[in-house]
């Protein structure tokens, strides 16, 4: 891990991606209720990392890259879910 500010980046920046592919599938007429709840859950695990990143200052030294290592797996398994989500929307649609 490069530092923990590129980590809060990251996790923005992955968040902002699913929100604007949300978007995007508003635009092939899902159901703005659909789309809503995977927004809200992303922009809820967006807050949860972020809080366990500022967090981690009070991690044992020793513990903190394995620390990191398992928000960084948590952002990867949630950003790939919402993706995974919003496709399948896609596909019911089509």
């Amino acid at each position: 891990m490069a530092s923990i500010r590129r980590l809060k980046k990251d996790i923005d920046y992955l968040t902002f991606a699913v929100i604007d592919d949300s978007l995007n599938c508003l635009a092939y007429g899902q159901s703005t209720d659909n789309v809503a709840d995977i927004v809200e859950g992303v922009i809820n695990k967006r807050n949860d990392l972020r809080r366990r990143v500022n967090e981690g200052k009070s991690v044992a030294k020793g513990e903190r890259k394995a620390y990191y290592k398992g928000i960084c797996k948590d952002l990867m398994e949630s950003v790939d879910q919402s993706f995974t989500q919003l496709s399948e929307l896609v596909k019911q649609k089509g």
